[in-house]
């Protein structure tokens, strides 16, 4: 993949969280319409044997989701977004992941691109794709970062300017 350059994308309201049959979905929401169309129309031509889905988490009790789909050349988007609590839901689902990664049944993890008219009122979410399921799903330190299995998630880290908590809200 040295050849891949990326575009991150980090302009999305936050995450929220579902479950599919005890599965794991990271729900980047955004507010805007017309870039969560944007971003939908580009996440449902990736391959999902080459998505990967990283979580970063970091020694304040912070975390940053890193979602991209591995290619070996040309213009990626990649979605990054940083400064989210380590509690709440994401404290549930990162249980959910170590359980269930360690039982017979594998882990299926997906992402759903959302456009939220009003972000603190889910009947308001419109899903901008169906479940898209990643191939590849990890949680790592933030020092992990500086190993070149996690170049592209450091590009992302790096270009977004790792975790500046002014510029983001929470989970729901």
């Amino acid at each position: 993949m040295i050849d891949a350059k990326f575009s991150w994308y980090g302009n999305f309201y936050g995450i929220a969280w579902r479950t599919h049959t005890g599965n794991p979905i990271a729900v980047p929401l955004f507010v805007k319409q017309d870039e969560s169309q944007k971003i939908a129309d580009i996440v449902k031509t990736w391959k999902p044997k080459d998505i990967h889905l990283t979580f970063i988490e970091k020694d304040d009790g912070n975390y940053a989701i890193c979602i991209y789909q591995e290619a070996d050349s040309g213009e990626n988007i990649g979605l990054y977004r940083s400064g989210m609590s380590q509690t709440g839901t994401y404290g549930k689902i990162k249980q959910m992941i170590e359980k269930k990664s360690s039982m017979w049944n594998p882990l299926r993890a997906y992402i759903q691109i959302v456009y939220a008219a009003d972000p603190v009122d889910s009947k308001t979410y419109q899903n901008m794709t169906d479940y898209i399921i990643i191939g590849r799903l990890e949680i790592i330190s933030e020092a992990a970062l500086k190993s070149k299995k996690f170049a592209i998630e450091k590009d992302a880290h790096t270009t977004l300017g790792g975790y500046d908590e002014e510029d983001t809200t929470d989970e729901n």
